[in-house]
């Protein structure tokens, strides 16, 4: 396998590929093999840089590294706030698993001791549903009960 193959397999793994390198049009990309089309962070970061550094119209730096004036805003955003780690691929949704709180892990931690063998997770799903009225997926549960036990994973 090619190097430029596995770069862009190495990037579409970290959530960083480029959706349009093909509509890329800097010279920076075709002049030097340091920069890469198919980077996104490394297009947003010189993207906002030729805005500061090079007076160059959001708008127009957006389309030259192929992205949406959008896109140029939100960059810009995340890196007055967060700096270059602004520009990362953030996960979106719930960061934790915000239904299981302290009393429904209690209620699953006693339902566990209480059963003998391996736990039903569809059950407890159940059981927590009837109980709280919250909707668990017994793979959230499952996992929950294994984050506790290893806190590592």
């Amino acid at each position: 396998m090619d190097t430029s193959k596995q770069r862009t397999d190495q990037l579409k793994r970290q959530g960083t590929l480029h959706p349009n390198p093909e509509k890329v049009r800097t010279e920076l990309v075709t002049k030097s093999p340091f920069f890469d089309a198919n980077d996104l962070i490394q297009m947003k970061y010189e993207m906002l840089r030729s805005v500061s550094a090079d007076q160059q119209p959001a708008a127009a730096a957006a389309r030259t590294f192929g992205l949406s004036r959008v896109a140029y805003y939100h960059a810009r955003s995340q890196y007055e706030n967060h700096g270059l780690a602004g520009l990362l691929p953030r996960r979106r949704g719930p960061k934790h698993p915000h239904k299981l709180n302290p009393e429904v892990m209690a209620f699953v931690d006693a339902q566990l001791a209480a059963s003998a063998g391996s736990p039903d997770w569809s059950l407890l799903s159940k059981q927590i549903k009837t109980r709280f009225e919250t909707r668990v997926h017994p793979r959230s549960v499952e996992r929950a009960i294994k984050r506790k036990k290893n806190p590592r994973q």
